[in-house]
């Protein structure tokens, strides 16, 4: 896969192209060799196509089919193949009848969208102006992601009808852990990664670390054997699997309960409210949000006596307590910490961080020290505070 596009290297547009592709192409089980990305340069992208043309069955490109002078990927291509670029009559009427539609002038430098190597088979755009085309096992695609989505499945359908390749869809199973440190987790499974069909590979996120086994559909249920094996050894640990959040665990289990949930933050600012917000359908249980950050905030807001912030301070076990007890549903989860750069003490460092967390009348508060710059700490606050309370919720289900 060629990703063409100085603003791909230079940080000015993040790729989303790729995973979107690496997803369908999943469907067929068809796995990516290499993604290569190259900045708009005729002899770069040309350098590109030698590399995945030797080392790939089909090169896929994206990116560099505009009108533009810099959009070069049609002449690399064409170069490279040796064959000359031509327009078809019908293309170009159906582009100009785009433009006319859009009220839009059509310059000649618009004719280079129409573009594509002789002998080229054209996959239509039906959102955007330029259309794909493939050609000796090279397929090329515009850049901009909503005309990729609509002619990359177009393509795929095509291309595997005309192979007639058979279809083993890759399957992947990932099990979402927190709690243990990647190499500890590597330790306590590797013993199960033994089945040379199927790929393991550990994901480092910032809600945990996900455990990935690859493999194909006709090997599903040898994957889902040895994801038991996994729970069996480290089940307390995983709190979900593939697209699970915490957070919509959470709120599934509060909705069974007719539980309401509310959250008072100190050193998170509002992360974890957001993280519950973000969720359709939140407010059947979400009932606020207090950011109380200040001492003033915390007497004010939460009614804690000003006495036991000055015997304790702010960032304690017994304000973290007093800070749920200041919210009225029947959940509540607080957090005050030292995120740092600033304001740590030998007694109390930075990324020094307590939860509390109240159910109904039963009232649980987690010291933990985290290790990072002042954004990691806040959000392994929020995340922890997630997982204890999924904990808390899970044994009172047993």
């Amino acid at each position: 896969m060629i990703l063409v596009g100085t603003e791909l290297l230079n940080g000015g547009t993040a790729d989303t192209n790729s995973l979107y592709m690496a997803e369908e192409l999943n469907k067929y089980g068809m796995k990516i060799a290499y993604k290569l990305t190259v900045g708009d340069s005729l002899k770069d992208i040309m350098e590109t196509l030698v590399f995945a043309k030797k080392n790939s069955e089909l090169v896929i490109v994206s990116g560099g089919l505009g009108p533009t002078d810099d959009d070069l990927t049609k002449l690399a291509i064409s170069k490279f193949l040796n064959k000359k670029l031509i327009v078809e009559k019908n293309e170009l009427l159906d582009l100009k009848n785009k433009f006319e539609t859009l009220n839009i002038k059509f310059l000649d430098k618009n004719h280079k969208e129409v573009e594509k190597p002789e002998g080229s088979i054209s996959i239509k755009n039906g959102v955007g102006m330029a259309p794909a085309f493939f050609i000796d096992d090279i397929v090329a695609f515009p850049g901009v992601p909503k005309e990729l989505y609509d002619m990359f499945p177009k393509f795929l359908e095509f291309y595997f009808n005309t192979k007639k390749i058979n279809i083993d869809p890759i399957y992947i199973k990932d099990l979402i852990v927190i709690g243990i440190p990647e190499s500890h987790l590597e330790e306590k499974i590797k013993q199960y990664f033994i089945n040379p069909n199927i790929e393991y590979e550990f994901l480092v996120k910032d809600y945990g670390i996900i455990v990935r086994m690859q493999s194909t559909q006709s090997n599903k249920n040898t994957v889902e054997k040895i994801k038991e094996k996994i729970y069996n050894s480290i089940g307390e640990n995983i709190f979900g699997e593939d697209k699970e959040t915490l957070e919509n665990k959470i709120i599934n289990l509060l909705k069974n309960r007719n539980y309401t949930i509310s959250v008072a933050e100190s050193c998170t600012g509002g992360l974890l409210a957001a993280k519950f917000i973000e969720i359709p359908g939140v407010s059947e249980i979400f009932e606020e949000g207090i950011v109380s950050y200040s001492n003033f905030s915390k007497v004010k807001r939460l009614n804690i006596d000003k006495n036991t912030i000055d015997r304790y301070g702010a960032v304690s076990k017994e304000v973290a307590e007093r800070m749920v007890l200041g919210l009225d549903t029947d959940i509540a989860i607080s957090t005050t910490g030292i995120a740092g750069p600033t304001g740590g003490t030998e007694e109390k460092p930075v990324g020094l961080v307590y939860v509390g967390i109240r159910v109904k009348d039963k009232i649980s508060t987690f010291k933990f020290n985290f290790k990072g710059d002042r954004s990691r700490i806040r959000q392994k606050a929020v995340l922890h505070s997630l997982f204890e309370l999924y904990k808390i919720l899970e044994e009172d289900e047993q």
